[in-house]
């Protein structure tokens, strides 16, 4: 039974569209250009309870600009950021209330991402305009190096690590666009919101595990959503996060 849904409301100003371009690493562009991108989470059970807010902006190319983040139940975390791209339109900094939060520096195709202490927290590598593999680190040391498997139609379709495929990802509807991709030039500061994911699946196949305290069986979750009448996303749902409802609104 659903505790509480997670309802996300996202409003889309757009402004224009251009040509998904997937060989395109230094200036990645989106199928949907937007002016602004905003989603708010709050509590079915009390519609009025608003948790946090957050309202991106975007430059002509769809780059993100800034990010508002407002958190009701505990303003300390709230933030603005901005963000800086180099010539080629690779990102390489954000800046949160006028001070370096991240930094991010280019070799070739890979990406490392600093904090503000300057201690390495992150590195990319990337296939053109597809990341391929990421480590997260944690107290200078590194956490399990993820691979990403790719399709024919540039939508990730399976996660591994050092013991292999581990997640899959099934039955893409490549006419649906994954709204949270119009983000995806920062993708690399927020890769938990998926923004590498250029269109939506409908089966999440995840690998058994055994942990130290807890285990999981062979597991499908299902993900549905409904289309307004330009095929764009309106609500989604999925069987993994049962109290949560994303509601896309677009202008």
């Amino acid at each position: 039974m659903k505790n509480s849904i997670l309802i996300v409301t996202v409003i889309l100003l757009l402004t224009s569209c251009s040509k998904d371009n997937e060989e395109n690493l230094t200036n990645p562009v989106n199928p949907i250009v937007a002016g602004a991108l905003s989603y708010t989470v709050q509590l079915t059970n009390n519609p009025n309870d608003l948790i946090y807010t957050q309202d991106y902006k975007f430059d002509e190319e769809g780059k993100v600009i800034s990010e508002k983040f407002t958190n009701y139940e505990n303003p300390q975390y709230n933030h603005f950021s901005t963000f800086r791209y180099n010539s080629k339109g690779k990102i390489i900094k954000e800046i949160r209330d006028d001070e370096i939060f991240r930094k991010i520096v280019w070799s070739n195709n890979v990406a490392k991402v600093y904090d503000n202490q300057n201690g390495l927290i992150a590195e990319f590598e990337f296939n053109n305009s597809r990341i391929t593999s990421y480590k997260l680190y944690q107290n200078n040391n590194s956490v399990q190096e993820k691979y990403l498997n790719y399709g024919s139609n540039n939508n990730i379709i399976s996660i591994e690590d050092e013991n292999g495929i581990y997640i899959e990802y099934l039955n893409y509807d490549t006419s649906t666009i994954n709204p949270l991709n119009l983000i995806n030039s920062i993708s690399i500061l927020r890769i938990d919101y998926k923004p590498h994911f250029k269109n939506v699946f409908q089966t999440e196949k995840v690998y058994p595990f055994e942990g130290d305290d807890y285990s999981q069986p062979l597991t499908f979750y299902e993900y549905n959503w409904t289309l307004n009448s330009n095929g764009q996303i309106v609500t989604m749902e999925n069987e993994k996060s049962l109290i949560y409802t994303e509601t896309f609104e677009y202008n």
